[in-house]
């Protein structure tokens, strides 16, 4: 993984007071049709009803009776044109001003004005109807968004635009996640401490990208590219509610008739809020580079995806499938024009996004299904071709097709034959694409489908292509942890290796502190399913053979301290607890012996040598009467 996308509750604590306000004796002046459309919203942009002079002087005003004192002065207004239709509303909670003011379009709310009567709450600006849905803060009361809590990714990316555009700090700062949102939502440690890091980058890249996409002010938004929402359990780093993300975004600019693109950057989910974790680069994700995407006679089919992408999807994989299905057939349109196309990343950049919600909607199908064997077209098409569609349309078709099988099959012969099939097609496309982008994942992929066998011979391949990662991909992040597979795959009658720091003390801990000692080293993270039984079979160990030179490590690979001690807490495990920020993927201590699920088990002897390097919790009473009769 994967730093995460986040879904989580930024608004909690925003007071929408609804009239509590107290009652002085002055008296809102009244409002006139004439002095109602003098009122004009201090945003720029905003789409509200702006009648003609003949209408407007056909308007009328009705007073708004107080609830509480329905025979006294009225706390607002109401405007509406010769049909009957409000359109503008005015509403004072304190009687010194109009604490509301809301705009109408065709007769329904489109955007609203709320400066609350106490001078500390900050003013509120809410785009609604055909405006969308943003939320913006002015908490210094300058007329300027300071934060958004309301905004969806396609606004994000509007706003996102417009701070590139005019080179304007401010304006990105208020899209960006800060301690406050992470604080709100209990994200605190390390992974809260790497996203504020990359967030604090946001200025600079914002200035660099006004300086490389050499675009004015006054050019426009087309569209926001984005895959499906990448998700994260929230207990798998601490937080309260699941982390939801995308990795990045494509946003199509037209500059005249000129078109470019820029990325997002990563970008989470912070209760109704989209926020910025990394910012913008000019180019596009998949191309790499600054050149356009949108060429002529595209404009339509992206007005109709930005269109589709607006509609409001279920959460369930049936909705999402049908909604990919739809994208889908768009793209089909797209890529369709840009085989015409004379830049090659233009070509590969719109058939990797087919492939993307082509997969998305396969996922909703079984293994016949159509979307499935469109993406075995495009693996058949471009297999073996100069370009890096070739090698992305089949390694997605070779996960989408192994996940749906997992899904149909019944297990025993069939769940066999399915995992079969997928080391022999992942070894295939690994020697077919030594050096494509995707061969790093595909060799790990691989490597763990043999360890996962659990015989001897699969280990001796799962080694082989731990080996071969580690080599050929020195750099990749992933040959850490294949480095530290081998050494796990090799590591029964060879000194243990476990050293990191004590989470109860802080100090650091190594292997001479068991010397004599018969060990037990148990990998685990708040999200293992069998946490809580391993746990009381843990603790029943310790008591009964403690006295006898048994040692129990825990090696927490929660991603944060915050989140470890609560594990060890909530489950009471007993012994030396070592912890290192990172979690399963990014943690020293996971990759020391490149541990790929928990729990994990190791046992070690008096001598201090491994005896066991995948010890099973059922069998733990045995491995240790062994060691300890």
């Amino acid at each position: 993984m994967v730093t995460k996308r986040i879904a989580m509750r930024a608004v909690a604590g925003l007071s929408l007071w609804a009239g509590a306000g107290s009652v002085a004796e002055a008296q809102i002046p009244a409002v006139t049709v004439d002095a109602a459309f003098k009122v004009q919203p201090k945003q720029p942009g905003v789409n509200v009803a702006a009648p003609t002079p003949d209408v407007v002087a056909r308007c009328t005003v009705t007073p708004i009776p107080n609830p509480k004192d329905p025979k006294g002065p009225p706390m607002g207004y109401v405007v509406r044109d010769p049909a009957g239709r409000t359109v503008r509303q005015f509403v004072s909670y304190d009687n010194q001003r109009f604490n509301i003011i809301a705009y109408y379009v065709d007769g329904v709310e489109a955007y609203r004005e709320v400066d609350p009567p106490a001078q500390n709450e900050p003013v509120q600006y809410r785009w609604l109807g055909v405006n969308g849905s943003k939320w913006g803060l002015d908490k210094d009361r300058d007329g300027k968004i300071d934060e958004w809590v309301v905004m969806s990714p396609e606004e994000l990316s509007q706003e996102l635009l417009q701070a590139v555009l005019t080179n304007d700090a401010r304006r990105a700062a208020a899209l960006t996640v800060n301690k406050a949102n992470l604080d709100a939502v209990g994200l605190q440690g390390g992974e809260a401490q790497r996203m504020l890091d990359r967030a604090g980058g946001v200025p600079a890249r914002v200035a660099k990208a006004n300086a490389e996409l050499k675009a004015p002010p006054t050019s426009e938004w087309m569209h926001l590219q984005l895959g499906v929402p990448q998700a994260t359990p929230a207990d798998a780093v601490g937080a309260r509610e699941d982390l939801v993300f995308h990795k990045t975004g494509t946003v199509l600019v037209k500059d005249g008739a000129a078109s470019k693109s820029f990325q997002t950057g990563e970008i989470v989910q912070v209760g109704r809020a989209w926020k910025l974790v990394d910012g913008p680069a000019v180019g596009s994700s998949e191309s790499g580079g600054g050149g356009p995407l949108v060429f002529p006679g595209v404009e339509p089919l992206i007005a109709e995806l930005n269109k589709l992408d607006s509609a409001q999807v279920g959460g369930d994989v049936g909705a999402i499938a049908a909604h990919q299905a739809k994208r889908a057939a768009i793209l089909e349109q797209i890529v369709a024009q840009a085989n015409g196309q004379p830049d090659a990343k233009i070509r590969e950049t719109w058939t990797k996004l087919l492939l993307d919600s082509l997969s998305a909607a396969a996922e909703g199908e079984k293994l016949d299904g159509r979307h499935l064997a469109r993406m075995k077209q495009f693996k058949e098409a471009f297999s073996g071709k100069p370009g890096a569609i070739g090698s992305y349309a089949w390694f997605h078709y070779l996960i989408t097709e192994n996940s749906i099988a997992l899904r149909e099959t019944t297990g025993g012969q069939q769940l066999t034959a399915v995992q079969e099939k997928w080391r022999a097609s992942l070894e295939e496309f690994v020697k077919a694409n030594p050096k494509a982008d995707e061969a790093p994942e595909a060799t790990l992929r691989l490597g763990m489908a043999f360890e996962f066998m659990n015989t001897k011979d699969g280990d001796a391949k799962a080694k082989e292509w731990y080996e071969q990662l580690a080599k050929a991909h020195a750099g990749h992040p992933y040959a850490v942890k294949a480095a530290g597979a081998v050494k796990r795959l090799e590591a029964e009658g060879k000194p243990l290796e476990v050293a990191g720091t004590n989470l109860a003390t802080g100090q650091p801990f190594s292997a001479a502190a068991l010397k004599d000692k018969a060990v037990v080293v148990y990998y685990c993270a708040n999200w293992s399913s069998t946490l809580g039984d391993d746990a009381k079979k843990l603790r029943a160990l310790a008591k009964e053979y403690g006295a006898k030179g048994l040692e129990l490590v825990i090696v927490n690979l929660d991603t944060d301290a915050k989140a470890a001690a609560a594990t060890v807490a909530a489950h009471e495990l007993p012994g030396t607890v070592l912890h290192a920020p990172g979690g399963l993927d990014g943690s020293p201590l996971a990759a020391q012996y490149g541990i790929i699920v928990v729990p994990h088990i190791f046992v070690a002897g008096k001598d201090g040598k491994v005896v066991n390097r995948n010890a099973q919790a059922a069998n733990l009473d045995d491995e240790v009467k062994k060691l300890l009769p």
